[in-house]
């Protein structure tokens, strides 16, 4: 017995039996079945394969679904064998001549037309019996044609005491193609022989056979249960296997085609129907999806089941439904679908599922579809599946032909593609112009026009679409959306106020964006951020919330909040929102000088977005991406950004003011101060023609100050930036950091260290790593002009971390090239610093900022005596020999200037 068969004792055992009374002369008749695939075949040539050896003959011969009408076909495979002996049998010529047309076609029957040559055919086989056992196997008896059946019949009476063993092996099915043929074969003595599917210790020791032991013990459980322990799948999934992995792949999707092939048109089909119904499939469905009773649909499931494809009237794993489906012929495929959304509908199942059917065949086909299918994307949409949603639309839109249906389905697209991609949204647009023009479109309609238009820059059109906004919160959102863009909302017809309180929390907000007020800012937008979920018109007042946090030197909780409804955004496939809300962190990033996390974020947004769904949105990102790769000195890939696309429109919005402030820092850190200086005073002469007066956004004086310091004007710098600071409220801390350390490149060599002190409190607060490191660069130079070397080496040492953190190579390579420090003593900062108390680390954190002992003494409200004890014990604590090698971490610990 070979090794592949598993739990086969019995079966052999039964066959073995019969084979003795044979050989003692005894004619004996076994019916071996099982299910598709079970090991009948491998038993059985196993079985024979012994029993030749003993000197048995044996015939074999299998029935073909190909061959089931050639009339003897099987019998002649057996007596025109190579294995058969020589004796006179039935020519082919004998066998063509009978008129078969007029033989009764229940093989239980003989009539004067085959009564000859089915008796000739029975002598030849007792013949060749009588002076040896012989075996007839005849597989796939399910297929043998029905004159074959009839001398096997007229055999089994005539062989009682011959030496001849009749196996006939086939399916185990509950509607036999022959019934006759089985009534009578088994009327007479006969032994049945079933194989059962494998058990699941039949599954492990077969496994065993293909992989080590405690493989097999891990893999046999999924096996069994992927394979209703059918050998056939079972070794095709073992051939599947990949580093233990028992995935379903090529070779149990083959398995699966052949075995539907050999089950038979009707077998297939309801497989088929199964894999297109899914979860609804039941056996009146599939029978009325196939055009086949109940009964004979049930039939065909046993089939499937008993071959370990089914269970019950599930597939076992979804790669045998796709397998089953991707062998459709498209066309088929197509028809399928469409009847199973017919007798769904019928049904009344619920609009969602008889979608898919409907999009699956790629047709409505009837009347009712094309509102079932928009019924069944406003319920994708509330589960944010934009995607089906659209794809629902599209369909129904293709197909429908009534033109006020048509235009309320590209109203409904034109919304939902927004989410995903503005520029295919776009595409829709034009019925909702029309149906504006009309006089015909509603407040939605002209909530979708408005929105549109101001995301590609069309202020008028905003402004003719916005006349037909009913809804008073819609039309808030969209004069903040405006007022972001434009900085001014005053365009827009006026409106009735929705009275949301959030909505009047952003009125305030826009005031901080476009005009400068900065009082309770904080509190204002995290009111809208708490307040105010991600819908249809709400993403644009979600960003200027985020930036207006960093303007007010809070980038701490612009962080959480971007991140938390950047991970909404993601959950709800809101691609539009997850790629601005990228924009925004890459934007706050940026601002806290994360130059490798703001390149990140900016090329994710760049690729959640096509280009053309932008609009002048895309502005924000490419500035972003180009200010970082400026300061990291990859000047190649910061003019890259420079040459791709950017719509004029922008120049007209607050976000090209960004795209001149970040073009402007390019052409200064290229050696063109001409070209910065015609951009930044492009963007200092808008600001002042649209009244926004907002440093925090754009520091166009401090930008113009550096461009003319770059062409030697120190007075005209000078007076740039001290207007700048001359408004302190309207300035935030980073901004006053930045004019500061410009302030100080300005002004006599003895100021220069007191200016840049303050520049660098300011650039703490705010959390600008990037400022800091430059800001500390000119403290450390100016130290070093002055003679004061030791505190321009701690500088420059501490200059040089921030630049390293900040990834911003120029000032890394500036400070290497300058020799006042040593790179190789630094302390890193992840080292952290040792315990101290709280008023140590005040002390110390002032000291490692360059502040004398007199200084901090003033600063904390203590003696000079108690500043020198506080700093021998830090000394002592951290092992240093001065303040010039106090750990790097010291630098960015904050420090209340309170008592110590």
């Amino acid at each position: 017995m070979a090794m592949e068969l598993v739990e086969r004792n019995g079966p052999w055992g039964a066959l073995a039996r019969l084979h003795t009374r044979t050989a003692a002369g005894q004619g004996g008749v076994a019916l071996v079945t099982g299910g598709m695939a079970t090991g009948k075949t491998a038993l059985l040539r196993e079985f024979t394969a012994d029993a030749a050896r003993d000197g048995t003959l044996v015939l074999s011969a299998t029935g073909s679904r190909a061959e089931q009408s050639l009339q003897l076909g099987v019998m002649c495979q057996i007596l025109h064998g190579p294995s058969f002996p020589d004796i006179p049998v039935p020519g082919p010529s004998v066998v063509d001549s009978v008129l078969w047309d007029r033989v009764d076609s229940d093989p239980a029957v003989v009539g004067p037309h085959d009564a000859p040559v089915i008796r000739d055919m029975c002598g030849a086989l007792l013949a060749a019996a009588r002076n040896r056992a012989v075996v007839v196997w005849i597989d796939d008896i399910q297929f043998v044609d029905g004159a074959t059946l009839r001398v096997l019949l007229y055999l089994r009476r005539r062989m009682a005491a011959a030496p001849i063993l009749l196996i006939l092996s086939g399916w185990e099915q509950r509607r036999q193609t022959w019934p006759s043929f089985r009534a009578e074969i088994t009327r007479q003595p006969h032994e049945k022989i079933t194989l059962a599917a494998l058990s699941l210790d039949g599954v492990g020791e077969l496994v065993t056979q293909r992989a080590d032991g405690p493989a097999a013990t891990r893999l046999s459980p999924a096996c069994h249960r992927l394979s209703g322990g059918n050998p056939l799948l079972i070794n095709a999934l073992l051939d599947d296997m990949r580093d233990g992995d028992l995935t379903p792949r090529a070779a149990y999707a083959q398995a699966v085609l052949t075995s539907l092939h050999r089950a038979g048109p009707l077998p297939h089909a309801v497989a088929s129907a199964v894999a297109v119904l899914g979860e609804h499939a039941t056996p009146a469905l599939v029978g009325q999806l196939v055009g086949k009773s109940t009964d004979e649909v049930t039939s065909a499931l046993d089939l499937l089941a008993g071959g370990g494809l089914l269970d019950r009237i599930a597939f076992r794993h979804a790669v045998v439904a796709s397998t089953v489906l991707d062998a459709l012929p498209p066309d088929e495929r197509s028809r399928l679908h469409l009847r199973a959304a017919r007798l769904l509908h019928q049904g009344g199942v619920g609009a969602l599922e008889i979608a898919r059917h409907l999009v699956d065949a790629d047709t409505t086909g009837d009347d009712w579809a094309t509102a079932l299918l928009s019924e069944a994307a406003e319920r994708a949409l509330a589960d944010d599946d934009v995607a089906w949603a659209s794809r629902c639309l599209r369909l129904a839109l293709r197909d429908c032909t009534d033109r006020a249906r048509r235009r309320e389905l590209a109203k409904s697209l034109a919304r939902t593609e927004w989410r995903v991609n503005p520029a295919a949204s776009a595409l829709h647009m034009t019925a909702l112009r029309d149906a504006l023009i009309e006089g015909t479109s509603d407040g939605r309609d002209a909530v979708t026009l408005t929105r549109h238009a101001l995301w590609h820059g069309d202020k008028a059109a905003a402004v003719a679409a916005f006349g037909a906004v009913t809804d008073p919160q819609a039309a808030d959102e969209l004069r903040l959306a405006c007022e972001w863009l434009y900085g001014t909302q005053d365009d827009l017809p006026a409106k009735e106020t929705g009275g949301a309180p959030w909505i009047q929390v952003g009125g305030r907000l826009a005031g901080l964006m476009v005009k400068g007020r900065t009082a309770d800012v904080v509190t204002s937008a995290e009111h809208i951020l708490q307040s105010c979920q991600l819908g249809d018109t709400t993403v644009e007042i979600v960003v200027s919330a985020l930036i207006a946090l960093c303007h007010a030197d809070r980038a701490d909780k612009a962080v959480f909040w971007c991140d938390t409804l950047a991970d909404e955004a993601q959950r709800r496939n809101a691609r539009t929102w997850q790629a601005v809300l990228s924009a925004a962190r890459a934007d706050i990033a940026q601002r806290q000088g994360d130059l490798g996390l703001a390149e990140t974020q900016a090329c994710t947004a760049l690729r959640l977005l096509p280009t053309d769904g932008w609009g002048v949105l895309i502005g924000l990102p490419r500035a972003t991406l180009l200010l970082a790769y400026t300061a990291m000195g990859r000047l190649d890939r910061a003019a890259e950004v420079l040459r791709q696309f950017v719509p004029d429109r922008m120049a007209g919005t607050v976000i090209g003011l960004r795209w001149l402030h970040a073009r402007g820092h390019y052409h200064l850190a290229s050696g063109r101060p001409l070209a910065a200086l015609d951009d930044f005073q492009t963007c200092d002469r808008q600001m002042r023609e649209w009244n926004i007066d907002v440093p925090a956004l754009v520091p166009a004086h401090s930008d113009l100050a550096q461009a003319y310091l770059r062409l030697d004007q120190r007075k005209v710098a000078r007076d740039l930036v001290c207007r700048q600071l001359d408004r302190p409220r309207a300035i935030s801390s980073r901004t006053r950091g930045t004019a500061l350390r410009v302030l100080a490149a300005t002004s006599d060599l003895r100021q220069r260290p007191g200016l840049l002190m303050e520049a660098i409190e300011d650039l703490h607060t705010c959390g600008d790593r990037l400022e800091l490191a430059r800001a500390l660069i000119d403290l450390s130079e100016a130290h070093q002009e002055l003679g004061e070397f030791s505190r321009a080496r701690m500088h420059a040492r501490r200059a040089a971390a921030e630049a390293k953190a900040c990834r911003a190579e120029p000032l890394a390579k500036l400070l290497s090239h300058g020799g006042s420090f040593d790179t190789k003593d630094q302390r890193p900062e992840a080292e952290g610093v040792p315990p101290l108390s709280g008023a140590e680390r005040r002390v110390a954190t002032l000291a490692a900022r360059g502040y004398s002992n007199r200084e901090i003494g003033r600063m904390l409200y203590i003696t000079v005596s108690t500043v020198e004890q506080h700093l021998t014990r830090v000394y002592r604590k951290l092992n240093v020999g001065s303040r010039a090698d106090l750990p790097v971490g010291l630098l960015l610990t904050r420090v209340p200037v309170k008592g110590a």
